[in-house]
């Protein structure tokens, strides 16, 4: 389990930093209804990358508020130096006590982060307790089943090998096949079927692919999460070591300059 300090060091900063990843948060934000005096939530908003977006639509003259949550504080420590505005209030909390922690809202987004939420059930429930009818729940995800195009399954299985014997090599014990539990990855019918079973009428999916270059994975190798997901068990700093010289190594021996990655985009609607 990552530590505070861990967090710090091993951060989603440089992965978000990527001109695909604002890309498909833009797409969800701009299609989320908002409006200048909406209250939105931007659940799980890590270093602040969606809510810059989110702020290019709400106005506090209009009486606009934005609640920024997330469970790191060196999370939201980044997101209040990046992110400098009276419109937004930071709160540190989980999604699956989201209405503790917000009033009414209009929007919730929760972007790149549902994939590791164990109940997603719960957070969904708790989306819908804090929307006023008429309210949009809007999230995406690379984690789902779904997001592997077929032509790259080789890359991917490559990728892990290569890690795997480089921490071998170094006398580290890896034991595979284990998959961390925050990390359970669910389709889009099963995420429809979730949404509906919670209440929400109307609910669209959209699958986007973006092309991924081989720093951009390098970078999502540094983040915490995502390497006790790819190798649990094993200490953050050789795990991000062995993904970081195996992305490399399967890249140059498949000679790739990028590799598609697809993305799920939700939007519902409370009745």
């Amino acid at each position: 389990m990552a530590t505070g300090e861990d967090e710090r060091t091993f951060g989603f900063e440089k992965f978000s930093s990527h001109p695909f990843f604002r890309e498909v948060n833009r797409w969800l934000v701009e299609r989320a209804g908002i409006r200048p005096g909406h209250v939105v939530v931007d659940l799980g908003c890590g270093p602040g990358a969606v809510t810059e977006l989110i702020l290019e639509h709400v106005d506090a003259r209009a009486g606009g508020v934005v609640y920024a949550v997330d469970p790191s504080p060196s999370a939201l420590e980044v997101a209040r130096q990046r992110v400098r505005s009276a419109v937004v209030r930071f709160l540190e909390g989980t999604a699956e006590r989201l209405s503790q922690l917000v009033p009414a809202a209009d929007v919730v987004l929760f972007c790149n982060a549902i994939h590791l939420v164990h109940d997603k059930l719960a957070v969904v429930r708790e989306a819908m307790a804090v929307l006023r009818p008429g309210g949009v729940f809007a999230f995406n995800t690379t984690f789902f089943e779904g997001a592997y195009p077929a032509e790259t399954l080789r890359f991917y299985k490559l990728w892990m090998l290569r890690a795997v014997r480089h921490l071998r090599d170094r006398g580290m014990d890896v034991a595979r096949g284990v998959k961390a539990t925050a990390m359970r990855w669910l389709s889009a019918s099963e995420y429809e079927a979730l949404l509906r079973s919670a209440g929400f009428a109307e609910v669209a999916t959209y699958l986007q692919q973006q092309q991924l270059s081989r720093q951009s994975l390098e970078d999502i190798s540094e983040f915490s999460l995502f390497i006790e997901g790819a190798l649990p068990g094993v200490p953050l700093r050789e795990a991000c070591e062995a993904l970081q010289v195996g992305v490399r190594q399967a890249f140059a021996e498949l000679g790739l300059h990028t590799v598609p990655r697809n993305w799920l985009q939700v939007i519902a609607r409370r009745p």
